[in-house]
């Protein structure tokens, strides 16, 4: 990111905007295999690409591995909110299975069963 003639902020916005296009052309099993290694990207897009374009079968306990760990709020945030929107879920909201909180775990019980049972129904 060259800072050095640009505004910080239009510098953010175009590095994300070029990040967010090379996710969204890359397959999406390749997008899983970097969640599964740690690579999210710079700018959080991948959850967005993944959202977008995987299915519930192919992302959805990968997402939740990443929800189980120690990550950053931020980052469990939009992966929460990839996996909420993979599974048409409205009851469950993002900061309950990503915020550091005493029923996280609670939350992410009931995630977790939500999902089996969904791709148990499918």
């Amino acid at each position: 990111m060259d800072l050095t003639k640009t505004h910080w902020k239009t510098a953010w916005e175009d590095a994300a905007d070029a990040e967010q296009k090379k996710l969204d052309s890359t397959d999406v099993e390749i997008l899983l295999e970097m969640v599964k290694n740690g690579d999210y990207g710079s700018f959080y897009g991948i959850w967005s690409s993944i959202a977008n374009r995987a299915t519930v079968q192919q992302a959805g306990f990968i997402l939740l591995e990443v929800l189980h760990g120690d990550s950053w709020y931020t980052l469990r945030a939009n992966c929460a909110q990839a996996l909420l929107k993979l599974m048409n879920e409205d009851e469950i909201r993002t900061v309950d299975i990503s915020a550091d909180r005493p029923d996280q775990d609670d939350f992410l019980q009931r995630i977790e069963m939500k999902l089996m049972e969904l791709l148990a129904g499918e």
